[in-house]
């Protein structure tokens, strides 16, 4: 009877030294397996903080940038100038000449008022006499104008609504076209004089009004 008690004693106390190293070995690699993820969370959390830094960074980067683009974006007038300066040099004429004239321009003065007139415009149901469809200012500029019929193209007077084709004729000048919808406003230099154009819808539907100022560049 000694013998078995003392042989379950010694049994309990070595299932005890074993169990006692198996819980010893969890709880080690339990806390190893915690350090491991405290680190990577750590790493992430650099991680995080050093992308935020690059968000911002970037952020303000795109904000000078953007800033420098406004400064240095040209106007709409510019870009029309260089297309228009392009197209010329295309033509074939020469760089000098062009730059001759832009140097020889002037700031025009003694502008005056030359009055307004009006005209039809030429529709696809409408086309009219000459006298009725142009306008001529100075024996210098002649002005018509071509659009859409109104109610869908019905009727013969234009839809002032929607965009018209206007033509500018100047005395020794390829002719000009200008379309859009009304008002629309074009200069045009004629020898040494430049005339101002304002053209708008009359009040009698058909009809449009140009008033136009004519200023000397001597």
């Amino acid at each position: 009877m000694a013998s078995f008690v003392l042989v379950l004693a010694v049994t309990a106390y070595y299932a005890y030294q074993v169990g006692f190293r198996v819980a010893q070995a969890d709880v080690a690699a339990l806390r190893a397996d915690l350090s491991q993820a405290l680190a990577s969370a750590e790493r992430r959390q650099a991680e995080i903080l050093g992308e935020r830094q690059a968000l911002v960074e970037a952020r303000q980067q795109a904000t000078e940038f953007k800033g420098l683009y406004d400064q240095e974006r040209p106007s709409d007038d510019l870009r029309a100038l260089t297309a228009m300066l392009r197209a010329k040099l295309a033509e074939g004429m020469d760089a000098r000449r062009l730059s001759f004239v832009i140097r020889s321009a002037r700031k025009p003065h003694d502008c005056e008022e030359l009055g307004s007139k009006r005209f039809l415009v030429r529709t696809p149901r409408y086309r009219g006499p000459v006298a009725t469809t142009m306008v001529r200012f100075d024996d210098a500029v002649t002005i018509s104008a071509e659009g859409m019929g109104a109610n869908a193209g019905h009727e013969q007077w234009f839809d002032s609504d929607r965009p018209v084709k206007v033509r500018l004729t100047a005395s020794g000048l390829k002719a000009a076209d200008l379309a859009g919808k009304l008002p629309l406003e074009e200069t045009v230099a004629v020898r040494n004089s430049e005339y101002h154009f304002t053209m708008t819808a009359a009040n009698a539907r058909g009809w449009v009004d140009v008033a136009t100022e004519r200023c000397n560049f001597r």
